[in-house]
């Protein structure tokens, strides 16, 4: 059995972007962060000269203009346990309902309970 099974709870994730749209549904959008700030870091040298480009023209983005968008989500992260090896599982179907410890290769159900590997299971044949 999986010790220390976590179960997240949902949490709300929110992100922002810098819109730059040309077209009533389209044009640029750039990762923003909430102190105000492009995140130069995540973006590739394309994006970054995108970027710049449309601030040195704004007369090319009638619908928007340098606006700044909040996107929020609920999300839920899987829930976890810790496997006799130490190493973290996450209850997630791998395979028919398991998952496996990438450490050990131990084999749990969805409950955290320890199973043989699925090649030990051995065929489905039902007789009805």
């Amino acid at each position: 059995m999986l010790s220390n099974i976590v179960c997240p709870e949902h949490r709300l994730e929110v992100s922002y972007g810098l819109r730059f749209y040309a077209y009533p549904d389209g044009g640029y959008e750039f990762p923003y962060d909430a102190d105000g700030n492009v995140k130069l870091s995540s973006m590739t040298e394309v994006a970054i000269q995108n970027y710049r480009d449309c601030l040195v023209h704004p007369e090319k983005f009638p619908y928007a203009f340098n606006e700044v968008h909040k996107y929020s989500r609920w999300v839920k992260d899987e829930p976890y346990g810790t496997c006799h090896c130490g190493e973290r599982v996450y209850l997630i179907n791998e395979y028919m309902g398991a998952c496996q410890c990438g450490k050990c290769g131990q084999w749990y159900n969805l409950f955290g309970e320890e199973l043989l590997p699925p090649s030990d299971w051995g065929g489905l044949d039902c007789v009805y």
